[in-house]
């Protein structure tokens, strides 16, 4: 896995944000680790690995057995209903958490991370979250290459 990126969803608009989430993706077990500590859903729960199992597919299956062209409202080989969606608002919680407890404390879970960049990369979501929030929106961190 490269890096994981956000996807979000409000009604039926699909967006995949170009931002590679680098700081999250590789220290994720140290982020959930903190995400217990915390009392809030862990970070990879809201992992959504369609990308990768899609490609995983696509090494194995003939060509013939794929999708020809990319759905309308993604633009992606798949579709919304294929993806694994979470509400808005149990991400902001986490989001909020993580990211007020990282500009308190340098907490030894995520050692070696590049503090400023994580925490950017917490707000970069928070960000696309919070308007997503109020309307119900949806969003997953999608897994890729």
């Amino acid at each position: 896995m490269s890096a994981l990126r956000l996807a979000t969803l409000e009604q039926r608009h699909f967006h995949l944000h170009n931002t590679p989430l680098q700081q999250l993706t590789e220290h994720m077990t140290g982020l959930d680790t903190l995400c217990r500590t915390l009392g809030v859903t862990p970070l990879s729960r809201f992992v959504d690995v369609t990308a990768l199992e899609f490609s995983e597919a696509s090494r194995l299956l003939p060509a013939e057995d794929l999708p020809l062209q990319a759905d309308p409202e993604t633009g992606l080989p798949w579709s919304i209903e294929d993806m694994a969606w979470f509400p808005a608002s149990t991400g902001m919680t986490t989001l909020e958490a993580l990211s007020g407890h990282l500009q308190r404390n340098r907490p030894r879970e995520v050692s070696g991370a590049n503090h400023g960049q994580l925490l950017d990369a917490l707000a970069f979501c928070e960000s696309h979250l919070r308007p997503l929030e109020a309307e119900g929106g949806q969003f997953h961190l999608a897994a890729g290459h």
